[in-house]
């Protein structure tokens, strides 16, 4: 069967609903791919990187993708919310990160003042994708603490990021005097659409010295 014509960059494949979950997995995709992607198969293109990921594995497995998360969270932000205790549960009891709950935290804990983790957020969002409505205030307290680890499946959006931030502490990436981030974007490339870790390694560069056309690197 031939392959939809979505996002076809270097060797990355292009999409197809023959490929394999395992396949799919293994490559990097843009969030406005996968959004295309689920609007071409008709699935909602609403919500962030891992819900639309978990929508088209579920396509690529053959089921019906459930966007329950937003009925949930349209539920939760309805629910007026009463005073904050530890037994306070985040969907059915209207739980929000808004300043009483940030001044709840902070008296917890004998702060000033008190900053929500993107960990607390991520946890918040699972509950609400998986529908589980037992989940509480100490929960969040746990998962503050690194007493309970969420995997936060939106990690892949900060690959890019993370991938430049590496790339730019390199000593070796110093020598580049033009260029930078070109050549930083070619590294990319290479293992966005490729199989395996999407990781910065001063090898990566060494590797792909001639493949980049670092021609402005300093002597």
């Amino acid at each position: 069967m031939g392959k939809e014509a979505v996002g076809n960059t270097g060797e990355r494949p292009d999409f197809s609903k023959d490929m394999s979950v395992a396949q799919f997995d293994s490559h990097y995709w843009y969030l406005a791919e996968l959004k295309d992607i689920c609007r071409k198969y008709g699935l909602s293109a609403s919500g962030t990187k891992a819900e639309l990921t978990a929508r088209i594995r579920l396509l690529l497995l053959g089921e019906i993708a459930s966007d329950q998360r937003q009925s949930h969270t349209a539920a939760r932000k309805k629910q007026e919310l009463g005073e904050i205790t530890l037994n306070t549960r985040l969907i059915p009891d209207g739980f929000k990160f808004n300043q009483q709950a940030r001044q709840f935290f902070a008296a917890y804990y004998g702060k000033q003042t008190f900053s929500f983790t993107k960990e607390m957020a991520a946890a918040l969002r699972d509950a609400e994708r998986r529908g589980d409505h037992d989940m509480t205030v100490a929960d969040l307290l746990d998962i503050y603490e690194g007493k309970k680890i969420i995997t936060n499946p939106d990690e892949r959006s900060y690959q890019w990021n993370q991938f430049v931030k590496d790339f730019n502490s390199d000593p070796l990436s110093q020598h580049i005097a033009k260029n930078r981030m070109k050549v930083a974007a070619a590294l990319w490339r290479k293992v966005r659409d490729n199989p395996g870790d999407k990781r910065y390694s001063s090898a990566l560069l060494q590797e792909y010295l001639h493949e980049a056309d670092l021609t402005d690197m300093d002597s």
